[in-house]
């Protein structure tokens, strides 16, 4: 797609390589991590703020690490991309503050070494070339054009990243178009009720970290709904940023670890807000894990801001204000333990959200999935598997009802009812979803199945031909037309887009049995042997 983050891909291939198909292994991977990151912030706030302000790093990291907001991070493993940029950019900010302070070269190119890693990792990376100079000018003392002129060199990581990416993807946006489902604000009718939505998002961004509670693992279309400026939530949240802003200038001076903990959160939010740039997605609870970092840091503040600690007996003078810290990361701690459980997997995760996010078209159509993958297929018992089959139906149902032209879920409901021997429904809902999407191919080679199985062959022919057009490379399209043109007769044909399938899927014994009949069919005993035993090695 639209998405270049090289560094969590290679890893990811190294994980498989070491253990093939093993979720676990990877997910303690991303646990390790977030230790490690925990460890790393806290010594940058140490570093940067100061042993005056000790305590509030040490109780904001408390709360960042148990803040049940970052549960979706950590859980789950693709979001490994978060934890890695944040990492490396926190390291490079770290080798930044060492270089100002000792005058070392070492470290600067340390950190612009870093900082390309992390650029590497998520190119939400790009935010930091403006916290680089709010931490110098704020704990450096250092002023603005010196900072700026620093922060020019990591233009350098930001160039490679970019010449690389467009290198890869063919351009800057990799040419993919935003679908409605993934951001809702592509569906505002006007761009005024955009314009209004985005910065309503923009406060429940805030509000989520303030009560975090319900998490959800989607809020694509409808579960929040496109409003105008004669809504009061937009305004709610002009008012909230307006105070921040206010809050930022007010103790710029005044209140340095204030000024820099707003304009931490501030710049990070920024890349998401829809603003002035629509990204591919609307609202994630992903997104705030390094906003999330400013608001640890102003309500850690909070918290101690009535008591006044000695920084040389902290210990002794700081017990109030840490004990009420640590009461609040017991609350965040159970409440994230709690919202883990959720993410046992991919039934457990939808089943549990569809109960708060029902306006979701994309919870819903994952809940369909779930009943017919995970509970439907995998069930021996008949009237379980009707039962889930009927339920996974509503559920796609439900999802075309909110997003009218749900192609995929239309497609699934012919895959359902197929499974309940019912071929009229399900072709009825296979072209259907064609109707809604021309290029479907699943949805033609779902359909060309069905075909197939009801013996209308010049039918499955042409399925299966629109099926490839759209997606050369279908797995399926390429086997079942082959058996389509085999039994039609035409063997050499068939035997083309079998091997098209080998190709595709090397480790398939089926497709190799199958060439080694057609072979058979031919009267090529020899090349019927070769297949029919690497079809036979395979199974083995």
């Amino acid at each position: 797609g639209n998405l270049f983050r090289p560094l969590p891909l290679t890893l990811f291939a190294i994980q498989w390589e070491i253990a093939p198909d093993s979720p676990s292994f990877a997910h303690w991977f991303n646990v390790l991590l977030y230790c490690l990151l925990g460890v790393v912030l806290f010594y940058f706030l140490d570093l940067l703020l100061g042993k005056e302000h000790r305590l509030i790093s040490f109780a904001a990291c408390l709360l960042f690490v148990a803040h049940p907001i970052h549960t979706e991070v950590v859980a789950n493993i693709k979001s490994i991309d978060d934890i890695m940029a944040f990492s490396f950019a926190l390291l490079g900010l770290v080798l930044l503050i060492k270089h100002v302070e000792k005058r070392n070269l070492s470290y600067f190119w340390g950190s612009i070494a870093l900082y390309t890693l992390a650029f590497f990792s998520k190119e939400s990376t790009v935010t930091f070339l403006a916290i680089i100079p709010l931490c110098l000018v704020l704990f450096r003392q250092f002023k603005w054009s010196k900072a700026i002129q620093i922060t020019s060199w990591y233009l350098i990581p930001l160039g490679i990243y970019l010449l690389t990416r467009i290198n890869a993807l063919g351009s800057f946006s990799g040419n993919k178009s935003i679908a409605r489902l993934d951001n809702l604000l592509v569906a505002a009718p006007t761009e005024l009720e955009r314009l209004a939505t985005a910065i309503k998002i923009l406060g429940l961004y805030f509000w989520k970290l303030i009560v975090p509670h319900p998490l959800m693992n989607d809020y694509s279309l409808k579960q929040i709904s496109i409003v105008g400026f004669d809504d009061l939530y937009p305004w709610l949240a002009l008012l909230l940023y307006g105070l921040l802003i206010f809050g930022l200038l007010a103790f710029w001076k005044k209140n340095r670890l204030l000024a820099f903990a707003i304009g931490f959160y501030l710049i990070t939010i920024s890349l998401y807000s829809n603003i002035i740039y629509t990204i591919g997605t609307s609202f994630g609870e992903r997104l705030l894990f390094i906003p999330s970092l400013g608001f640890c840091l102003i309500l850690d503040y909070g918290i101690q801001l009535p008591f006044k600690s000695d920084p040389k007996r902290l210990l002794k003078t700081a017990k109030t204000p840490l004990l009420l810290a640590a009461l609040l990361v017991v609350v965040y701690s159970f409440k994230t333990v709690n919202r883990n459980q959720a993410w046992k997997d991919n039934f457990t995760l939808y089943s549990t959200d569809v109960q708060n996010c029902s306006e979701s078209a994309r919870c819903q159509y994952y809940y369909g999935l779930g009943l017919m993958k995970e509970r439907a297929i995998v069930t021996s018992n008949p009237q379980e598997k009707q039962q889930y089959l009927l339920q996974a139906i509503q559920a796609f149902q439900k999802a075309i009802e909110i997003m009218p032209g749900y192609s995929d879920a239309w497609g699934q409901i012919g895959l359902a009812y197929f499974r309940l021997n019912n071929y009229p429904e399900a072709e009825k809902a296979y072209l259907k979803s064609i109707e809604s999407n021309e290029a479907n191919a699943t949805a033609y080679s779902n359909l060309g199945t069905l075909y197939f199985i009801s013996k209308r062959y010049e039918q499955a022919k042409q399925a299966y031909q629109n099926a490839l057009r759209y997606n050369p490379n279908h797995i399926d399209a390429n086997a079942n037309y082959a058996a389509t043109l085999a039994t039609t007769g035409d063997l050499n044909s068939a035997i083309t887009y079998y091997k098209r399938a080998i190709n595709l899927k090397p480790s398939e014994p089926s497709y190799y049995q199958m060439v080694g009949i057609t072979y058979q069919s031919l009267g090529d005993a020899q090349q019927a042997n070769f297949y029919l035993q690497k079809a036979q090695q395979l199974a083995n």
